[in-house]
Parts: structure tokens; C-alpha cells; sequence
């Protein structure tokens, strides 16, 4: 049994943690409850200190099913890499009951995963000013596929930059994402929930997809070179999809990795609408 942390952004402070469990043949295990510990080790100590306990929810991906991933927020009080002047070192135990061959009656496992977490996030966070990155939009292109890899681009999504969205004296919502090579294959349906709230806030806050790579229209889906849009590394990732909420301010209230759902998009951007 394994546990897969998929952040790429864990920094000092409260952290909106996602990971999977999976078995021996990588396959997903969503147990009912998981308990979570955050888990600090003093450089060469052999034993660690739990820093942080809370409860791990699940939440689905597209298609409806077993994908996805449990989502929880863990703080962490100090930095620890396991390099340069951050020598101390975190991991994550995760704690929930399993049936384990041959046996059929559940018992409780813990299991562990050791993360990064540098003493500042690389990408924007809640508070930090959004990047004012002049992306491409409708006006300044012919043809929306030569800027989106979605099958069939929303105009509403590209009508301003990302720096003008934020300049208007709105909330926002800007996702980052790739819909036609999207590695966890939930960047579309990111796009397509992007585009239903487009719609059904339109005059409230402004919405912004920005394609992750350079020229999607020419890409071969079997070359794995490809060139990534400035914007990119202006806002510091290295994952994709995420979605941020700026709000009026221009100043960032929520950001997700990877795909969120609907309700706790919604949720994020009534909460920038309504302050």
C-alpha cells in the first residue's frame, strides 16, 4: 500500500493537501475515513513529532467513479527539505481501516509519504497579488485553437487577459490547464465547469483559461517536447490544471491544484464575490 502525495506546492502554513492510496498493483483504495498526521523529524532524530492531525475528505474526479483524490488541510509550522539550512524532514501518516488478504475483517494501517515543505510557496498564495500576465485573447488572435487545446474553445474564456481580468475591479477566476494533454486527464472537464460559471456569473466576476502550452493547434501528441506559455512561469507551476480566485483587490482568496469540483469552485467564488 502506498501514499501518493500530488502537490507540487507545500510551503509553511495551512496547505490544501491532496493525495491518493493505492494498492500493490497501483490501484485506488478509498477507504471511508482516513485520518491524517503531519509528522516532523529534527535533523537525525529517529523519531518524529506529529505536528497536525485532521480528517481527509474524498473528492471525485471526471468521470463519476473510484478517481480522485482526498483532500485536506494540513499546517505546517516550519520548513523541512531535508536540504541546505532546512534540514528537518516532514512525511505524512495516513490512518484508516483495511481488510487485508486473507483476512476480511478490517484493521486499522498507517501509512506514510515523506514531503517537501519549503519555507515559501513558489506559486501565488491567499493574499499574494495575482502576476498581471498579458495572455493572449480573442481580439489579439484568429483563431481561438491556436491559443486552447480545448475541442471547442468558449470565447467567454478568452476575452481578457489575465492581466486585464484582474485589473477590472472584479473577482476572477483564472485555471491554468490543457485540455488535449492533460497528464491526469481532468483539465477538460476543469475548462467545461470554467465555462458553465462563465455563464452563470457573467457580469459578476470574469473568467480566464489560460493554455498551457505554446501553439497547441500545431502540437504531435507523441512528442514530448513542447513549449510552455510565459504566463506559466510568471505564476511559478510546475503541475497542471490549477485554478486560482482573485478577488476584486487583485489579490489571490483561494487556489487549487488539480481538478476541483464545481461545488467548492462555486463555493470559493461566492466567497470573493461576496466580501
Amino acid at each position: 500500500m502506498s501514499l501518493v502525495v500530488s502537490n507540487s506546492d507545500l510551503a509553511v502554513g495551512d496547505n490544501r493537501v491532496s493525495f491518493g492510496l493505492v494498492d500493490r498493483e497501483y490501484m485506488p483504495v478509498r477507504p471511508d475515513a482516513v485520518a491524517l498526521r503531519a509528522v516532523y523529524y529534527e535533523p537525525g532524530a529517529a523519531t518524529g513529532q506529529v505536528r497536525h492531525r485532521t480528517e481527509a475528505e474524498f473528492l471525485s474526479w471526471p468521470p463519476e467513479g473510484r478517481r480522485g483524490v482526498f483532500i485536506a488541510t494540513v499546517s505546517f509550522d516550519q520548513a523541512g527539505t531535508a536540504t541546505g539550512d532546512t534540514l528537518g524532514i516532514w512525511e505524512l501518516h495516513a490512518t484508516f481501516d483495511y481488510a487485508q488478504p486473507p483476512s476480511e475483517a478490517p484493521e486499522p494501517l498507517t501509512i506514510g509519504s515523506v514531503v517537501s515543505v519549503a519555507p515559501d510557496h513558489r506559486a501565488p498564495f491567499i493574499g499574494d497579488a495575482a502576476p498581471l500576465s498579458d495572455t493572449p485573447t480573442v481580439t489579439t488572435v484568429a483563431d481561438l485553437r491556436t491559443i486552447s487545446s480545448s475541442p471547442e474553445p468558449d470565447p467567454a474564456l478568452y476575452g481578457l487577459s489575465v492581466a486585464q481580468a484582474v485589473r477590472a475591479g472584479r473577482p476572477a477566476v483564472v485555471t491554468f490547464a490543457t485540455p488535449a494533454f492533460c497528464v491526469t486527464a481532468t483539465c477538460g472537464p476543469q475548462v467545461a465547469d470554467l465555462s458553465e460559471l462563465a455563464g452563470r456569473y457573467a457580469g459578476q466576476a470574469n473568467f480566464v483559461h489560460v493554455e498551457v502550452y505554446r501553439d497547441p493547434h500545431l502540437i504531435n501528441p507523441a512528442d514530448p517536447a513542447r513549449e510552455l506559455v510565459p504566463a506559466v512561469d510568471e505564476w511559478g507551476l510546475v503541475s497542471e490544471p490549477w485554478t486560482f480566485i482573485v478577488g476584486s483587490d487583485g489579490r489571490i482568496t483561494d487556489r487549487f491544484e488539480q481538478y476541483v469540483p464545481p461545488r467548492v469552485l462555486e463555493a470559493a467564488l461566492l466567497a470573493a464575490i461576496n466580501r
